[in-house]
């Protein structure tokens, strides 16, 4: 008998368990891969949406840009410096009229309050530190008449404290002294007397 020789190397029943179940193929996962995936997906998505809010904010930029040029040219530029230099001229009066004095209203002061037997022959107008003061020299006829006009110049609400000094007795008979004293720095002050 001759031997039997397969021709085929296929072979004709499955190879594997009698039951049918085939190899199985087993699927591991490697953790550090992914996270790997999941980091490379939101670093795309996020250069995704980085790019397009650069595209918006370049966009509102040049917004701003049209705005501003159509604002800048809404004023002219000759009116805004007549605005300037209107304001300066402005700064400027205020600042000489707050400290532009009226001296004329001290003159007028002491004339008013001036007894009759006393006669001022010198007169000394100063201002230390804003405030006013007053230095006179005179003659006066008597004791009283010089008690009479401190007394005045006491009672007054714009001189701030009078003082008599270097008392002397004149070849005319007459005392000779000396008067110094402070004015109230509102009374002096030309914007007051405009006010009021």
């Amino acid at each position: 008998m001759e031997p039997r020789f397969q021709t085929s190397f296929i072979p004709k029943k499955p190879i594997g368990s009698p039951d049918g179940s085939g190899v199985k193929i087993v699927h591991s996962t490697n953790i550090f891969s992914v996270i790997a995936t999941v980091i490379f997906i939101i670093t795309v998505l996020m250069a995704g949406g980085l790019f397009f809010y650069k595209n918006i904010l370049a966009n509102q930029i040049k917004e701003s840009e049209k705005k501003l040029a159509e604002a800048q040219d809404a004023y002219a530029l000759s009116s805004i410096k007549e605005l300037l230099d209107v304001s300066a001229r402005i700064t400027s009066a205020n600042s000489l009229l707050n400290k532009h004095v009226a001296v004329s209203k001290v003159l007028v002061l002491i004339g008013d309050l001036t007894v009759r037997k006393l006669r001022f022959t010198d007169l000394t107008y100063t201002i230390k530190n804003n405030i006013p003061t007053v230095a006179i020299s005179g003659e006066v006829q008597t004791y009283n008449a010089l008690a009479e006009q401190q007394d005045k110049f006491l009672k007054n609400e714009f001189i701030k404290n009078p003082t008599f000094s270097n008392f002397n007795l004149g070849d005319n008979g007459y005392i000779i002294v000396d008067f110094s004293t402070n004015i109230d720095p509102n009374f002096v002050s030309y914007k007051s007397t405009i006010e009021n």
